[in-house]
């Protein structure tokens, strides 16, 4: 095998990423121009982070982001709305909090982000912890269990459904800004008294174009 063709292997976790240019300056924004970071395989090479489907629509939902000093993802997994914002010449965020009960998960994060604060607690100490008027809350929620780690908290805690319900309630208190990205069929969401907006992947997925619901507390237009 050349050396080309060779998997770059970071901490024991084998990964297709390309290595950075070492003589470029280690700053997100460089490390972003160019392409997208994914989170890379999880140990047993089948499970992946996120919604497939999500890759295709968080440069429209970085759009809809509003103006806040605090930027917290407290279920972070493959965080590529935070990609996205970042590229954006209006990023001027006081502060970036990044967190997920996942080792796996936080391991790369750290690696990947050293500009972002990556915590490892559970996601509702994590809301309360970070609420505040000047937060703005992503939730980007890994809805199949089989593209996420085992180890995830959600999934050990209690089924998707009662999740969402769990989400919905914190959310009626909450005195910052979010948004939720969920599938667009998921009508525990649909059907709460949020505002709701809903937006088509630019990518294929399983032979068509997933759509997202974003469920948020302000107005998208």
């Amino acid at each position: 095998m050349s050396m080309n063709n060779k998997k770059t292997k970071w901490r024991g976790i084998h990964t297709t990423q390309k290595k950075t240019n070492e003589l470029e300056p280690i700053t997100i924004l460089n490390r972003l121009k160019q392409r997208s970071i994914s989170l890379p395989r999880i140990d047993d090479k089948k499970r992946w982070a996120g919604f497939p489907g999500l890759a295709g629509t968080s440069k429209e939902i970085a759009s809809y982001i509003p103006f806040c000093s605090k930027y917290v993802e407290p279920l972070a997994g493959s965080v590529k709305v935070y990609q996205e914002w970042v590229k954006r010449d209006t990023w001027a965020w006081e502060e970036v909090i990044l967190n997920d009960l996942s080792p796996f998960v936080c391991k790369w994060l750290r690696r990947e982000f050293p500009e972002a604060k990556v915590t490892n607690v559970d996601f509702v100490k994590c809301i309360k912890k970070y609420d505040s008027k000047y937060t703005f809350f992503m939730f980007d929620i890994p809805w199949n269990k089989s593209f996420y780690d085992q180890d995830f908290s959600m999934f050990n805690r209690k089924s998707v459904k009662d999740y969402a319900v769990e989400l919905l309630e914190i959310c009626e208190n909450l005195t910052g800004k979010f948004i939720i990205a969920s599938r667009e069929e998921n009508d525990v969401f649909r059907k709460a008294k949020f505002y709701h907006k809903t937006i088509t992947s630019k990518y294929v997925v399983s032979g068509h174009y997933p759509k997202q619901l974003l469920t948020t507390n302000f107005q998208i237009k």
